[in-house]
């Protein structure tokens, strides 16, 4: 699969009251790492200033809390690193930054060191060099080399070399670094000068025969991020920033802001997409780094374990996957409902019509939709859903997913090329 939707990033939006199996089991522990295991979360969109537990606004309510969760958990699952791939916070503000990193100190102050770069989300009013200096203890202030021109920055390692890249799309009145280039558009962008320092990096990695992680928030390998019509989504130089990670074997490429999950393979380069953390499933990735290989698992924050963990009250928190999942049928009930008003179905066709969307949805998620699609277009929800969707987003939105569903979803290994 090789095309996430531009539309999408709206979408799954919607889908933050999302949910999870009939079974509603909360997720199992990973087995022990073999070798160094990674977490990475994507888009956590701080707000602590949304404290509405009360109104119907599913887990984007419960911010603070499923990011306080995700430091648990990845913790809890053995993560030597956690990076986190942008927009950290929702309205770029110091205060929200400032606090999000007291809750990352106090994650790596257990053992997890925790490397971030920003988003489009992240910048202004905080510029480029307000941002280093919060997140100084998480990346800038240990890097290898830090690039001139952007927040960009390289850590050297004895088992790895991470890169981790700043691709803007903020707002231009926030850079503010020596060397980064004067812009006039708030557009995704790598420089020459950028280019010109990852090249420096690879070629060092290289003749250090150090396998190389690379993250950045803006995706390389999708055609919505190779078209420049495509507002929001286009990287500039994100084309000639993949040759480069072609040319040196990179074998990954992590991203997010999407906010769905996808794995996309070009010419031996993989791009992993992470998914928006306040949206079903409240996931994450997971890497485990070898020798040899790296092998990719999508993990879900056990919130429930988090909250007895740490004696919350909130019935809600102390059974989140259950709710997730009555929040996913509320919302496939309701949304068949209102394209009913136009295309209207029988009663036991809507009834029909929900179990179709809400098992579609729940195999996506869960990474298993490319083995379940016979099954799923089988069902006798299928038709009516799609008569019902006739004219609406979901009517091609669905179809899509459905149609161009990766087996890579439910994780993958990919090999780690032997340097001479």
């Amino acid at each position: 699969m090789k095309r996430p939707l531009a539309a999408l990033l709206c979408l799954v939006l919607l889908l933050c009251a999302c949910g999870t199996s009939d079974a509603a089991s909360t997720p199992a522990p990973m087995p022990e790492a073999e070798g160094l295991r990674i977490a990475v979360a994507s888009d956590l969109h701080f707000d602590p200033d949304n404290t509405n537990k009360k109104a119907d606004l599913g887990a984007v309510a419960y911010n603070p809390e499923l990011i306080d969760a995700l430091l648990f958990d990845a913790a809890e699952q053995g993560a030597g690193l956690l990076l986190l791939t942008g927009d950290l916070v929702n309205l770029g503000r110091r205060e929200h930054h400032e606090a999000l990193a007291e809750k990352l100190r106090a994650a790596e102050a257990g053992g997890m060191s925790i490397f971030v770069l920003p988003g489009n989300h992240d910048l202004a009013p905080v510029s480029q060099r307000e941002f280093a200096e919060i997140y100084a203890d998480f990346g800038y202030d240990e890097a290898y080399s830090r690039d001139r021109a952007s927040l960009s920055f390289c850590v050297m390692r004895s088992d790895l070399c991470l890169l981790m890249m700043d691709t803007a799309g903020y707002d231009a009145s926030a850079i503010d670094l020596p060397d980064a280039p004067h812009r006039t558009n708030d557009e995704a962008f790598l420089s020459e000068t950028t280019l010109r320092w990852v090249e420096q990096m690879l070629a060092e990695a290289q003749q250090r025969n150090l396998p190389v992680l690379c993250a950045g928030h803006f995706n390389i390998l999708t055609s919505e991020g190779r078209d420049p019509s495509r507002s929001g989504l286009y990287l500039e130089n994100g084309d000639r920033f993949a040759a480069l990670l072609h040319a040196y074997s990179v074998p990954l490429y992590l991203s997010g802001h999407v906010h769905t999950r996808y794995a996309l393979q070009e010419a031996g380069l993989t791009e992993l997409i992470t998914e928006y953390l306040l949206a079903y499933p409240t996931g994450y990735s997971m890497l485990d780094l070898t020798p040899d290989a790296i092998t990719y698992t999508p993990r879900r924050v056990n919130v429930d374990a988090w909250a007895a963990a740490t004696g919350q009250k909130d019935r809600t928190l102390l059974h989140f996957t259950r709710w997730q999942q009555k929040q996913l049928r509320r919302y496939s009930v309701q949304n068949v409902n209102d394209m009913c008003v136009r295309n209207p179905l029988t009663h036991r066709e809507a009834k029909r019509a929900s179990a179709f969307f809400y098992a579609a949805m729940d195999a996506y998620w869960r990474g298993t939709l490319a083995e379940e699609r016979e099954t799923i277009l089988n069902m006798r929800g299928c038709e009516p859903f799609f008569r019902c969707a006739k004219g609406y987003a979901y009517e091609w939105w669905l179809r899509d997913l459905i149609e161009n569903a990766s087996p890579q979803l439910g994780g993958f290994t990919i090999p780690i090329q032997k340097g001479e």
